[in-house]
Formats: structure tokens, sequence, C-alpha cells
């Protein structure tokens, strides 16, 4: 089976030089879900054609007017050719639009009937030829969805352009249930996007490139419980400084990276508490590395908001492999074999993430290490890239007998 695929994975190194002239940071974990996810592909043999439309901020918060056109070799073996795009808004989607169809159409031609589109995400700009173009020369088409199309934007504050963005997705949102079949994250996205078209879920896949099982991890002290992500109220990061500071240790800190809605309340909570360090945005090799470090790692959303059961945080599968012990409310994006292997707490009120880190800092330095490494062993044994995207191959398989 030949794929065409496009997504937003790039060569990281390339991708962090191109950012450093950026005002704005995109968010990293697209890139290693989709490194991940192609580690695997990779390793199980498929065929596969790809073609990448970077997060790359539009002008003037980058400074590049231009790029694309290019093949690169990616980590995993396979080649990467960026979409040529005019980084200026609307341009920037229509000249991704036209670089995209034209390889849709030449692909198709010479795989009709017997090859599958598979994308990341619903792209808005390349929808309609997807599904105009697979229909027309009898190809298949998958799309993989991390998050709801609808809630692109939910975490921006509202605006004309936060108005002008959700106008774009709306066509998109009207012809999101076309493909052919689905690869969620959870199962309850399958009623919101295409509740009538066949499916698999993959919510996590790690990329195992060095077995946290056989290192020795060297702690940092004070006792480190670490957050790295977005930093928005909503995702429960106020509650879990209102905990951390009930805490009343001397022994311990909170360390958070990232940014978000929040980053204000933080500053202002770091400058008053020494205990609690305020990283900012750094590179996810830095954040790997504080993981190791940390004694704890948290994730403190609230399991009561909607929108949790349409996610996986993609921290999840990180901090697990990272091999130190992981807190995490019982979010119902995910599934409960994970919770064999974290400390899980029903809510994510005060006093909950209070209790649980109390309970987790009384535990002996032996204990929490091994812990750490039982779901490590778990990440990497049942979830790991191999053996996930062979999952979704067998899955494309059928939809392309089917289409």
């Amino acid at each position: 089976m030949n794929i065409l695929y496009f997504g937003t994975v790039c060569d990281a190194k390339n991708y962090d030089n191109l950012l450093k002239g950026c005002k704005a940071k995109p968010s990293v974990a697209p890139l290693v879900f989709e490194s991940s996810f192609l580690d695997g592909m990779k390793k199980n043999g498929a065929e596969m054609e790809i073609y990448s439309f970077p997060m790359v901020p539009t002008f003037p918060n980058c400074k590049l007017l231009r790029f694309g056109g290019f093949k690169e070799k990616l980590e995993c073996g396979y080649e990467c050719r960026w979409l040529y795009t005019v980084n200026l808004p609307v341009l920037k989607q229509l000249s991704r639009k036209l670089s995209g169809r034209r390889a849709i159409k030449s692909w198709c031609k010479k795989n009709r009937g017997d090859g599958l589109i598979l994308t990341y995400s619903v792209p808005p700009f390349l929808v309609g030829d997807v599904l105009k173009y697979g229909k027309k020369y009898g190809v298949g088409t998958v799309a993989i969805i991390p998050d709801l199309l609808r809630d692109m934007y939910v975490n921006e504050k509202p605006s004309l352009l936060t108005r002008l963005k959700n106008l774009y997705i709306r066509p998109a949102l009207k012809k999101q249930s076309g493909y052919d079949g689905y690869v969620y994250l959870t199962e309850a996205m399958a009623e919101v996007v295409a509740p009538d078209k066949p499916y698999t879920v993959m919510e996590g896949i790690a990329l195992c490139e060095k077995d946290a099982r056989e290192e020795r991890l060297e702690k940092a002290f004070p006792y480190g419980i670490m957050y790295a992500g977005m930093l928005h109220e909503k995702y429960g990061i106020i509650n879990l400084i209102d905990a951390f500071e009930a805490l009343k240790r001397e022994d311990a800190e909170l360390w958070l990276f990232g940014d978000g809605s929040a980053r204000a309340e933080i500053e202002r909570r770091a400058a008053a508490n020494p205990s609690i360090r305020y990283f900012g945005t750094v590179s996810r090799g830095e954040i790997l590395e504080y993981e190791k470090k940390a004694t704890l790692l948290i994730n403190p959303r609230d399991p009561d908001e909607e929108f949790t059961q349409y996610s996986f945080p993609s921290k999840t599968v990180e901090y697990m492999l990272s091999g130190t012990p992981l807190i995490t409310t019982k979010l119902r994006g995910i599934p409960d074999e994970y919770f064999g292997y974290t400390f899980a707490s029903d809510g994510n009120s005060v006093a909950e993430l209070k209790s649980l880190m109390e309970k987790c800092l009384s535990l002996a330095a032996e204990e929490l290490c091994a812990f750490g490494k039982k779901a490590c062993r778990f990440i990497t044994e049942e979830k790991n890239s191999k053996k996930q995207a062979l999952k979704v191959i067998n899955f494309l398989k059928e939809v392309q007998y089917d289409a």
C-alpha cells in the first residue's frame, strides 16, 4: 500500500533554527507525535510520500516572507518535502493549498485505485482537495485527529482576528466527516467528527530513543515537582500553585515551563515565592533533562471539564517514558490501563492535589524510582512507535479495501 501523507513534521534541528528569530513559539507536541508515528511507520516498512506544512508563525511574527519547496531527510529515514509557502496572511493558506493540490493530483494519477491519503488533522486549506481527488481517483482518505477542529482557537482571547480564524475553519468543519476513516486519540471524538465512519483509537505513541529503565537518574534536591505545557487557568495551573504553597515544605520546589494566559499570575507568584521557579519556554531537550531530574511530574487538569473527554495529553506518554513518577487527574480521555502506572487523583482541587503530592513525597526514593521505571516499562513495551503504528497500518488496509 502506498501512502501520501500531509502533516507538520520536519527535521527538529532545522525547525528549531528557523524558529529562533520568531516572536511566537508554536507547541512542539505535534512534531513529537508525528515524528514518533512516522518512526513506527518506517519500522513497519510502510511506503510513504511525505509533504509538510510546518507550524511557522506568519509574518511579522516570523521574519521569513516565504519558505518551503525543498526536501529534507527526517530522522526516521523518510524524505519530506515542505509545501511552498508565502508567509503572509491569506497568501499563506492559498500558496499551501496550490502546492498541496499539485502534489495530490500528481500522486493520485500514479496511484489510481491503489493508495491512500493520510492527513495529520483536517487541514482547512487542503481538506477539499484531499476529498475531491481521493474520490475521483479511487484513493482512500484517512485523517488523524489529535484535537477537535472546532476547538482550534478556543484558548485565544476574543478578537476580530480570532473571529476571522474561526470563519476560516468553518468550511473544513463541514467537510471533516467526508474522509473514509479516522484515527482518534479518544473514543469520544468519533461522536463529534464522523459518528458513522470507521475509526481506530491510538491515544499515545512513544519514540523510545533511550531506555530510562536502564538509566541512573540523578534527582535534584530540593525535590522538584514539575509541570511543562500550556499555562492556562483552565488546565489547573493556579490550583497546582495553591496546592504546592499549602504543602509548606522547604525541601521542595515547583518547576513550571511553558506559556499561556496564566503567565502573568505565575510570574507574580514566582517573584513572591522563591520555591516556585518559572523557566518560560525552553527547548524540548532541556524539558526532557528536567523531567529526569524531577522527583514528580504532574498534570493538574480538571477531569470535569468537557474538553478532557476529547483530549489525551501528549505529555502523559512523555512523562511516563522519562522514568519519573507521574501525578495525574483521572481525565476521561486517558484509558484506565494508564492509571495503574501513575498516581491518580479523582479531581484537581487544591486539597486533592496537596494530599497526593504529600503522599508521594513521603515515599522512599527507591520506591518512587521503582514506580517510575514500571511506568516507563509499560510505555516502551505497549505504546512504542512500531506497535502503535502497526495498529494504524492494519486499519488503513481495511479502509483502502473498503474505499
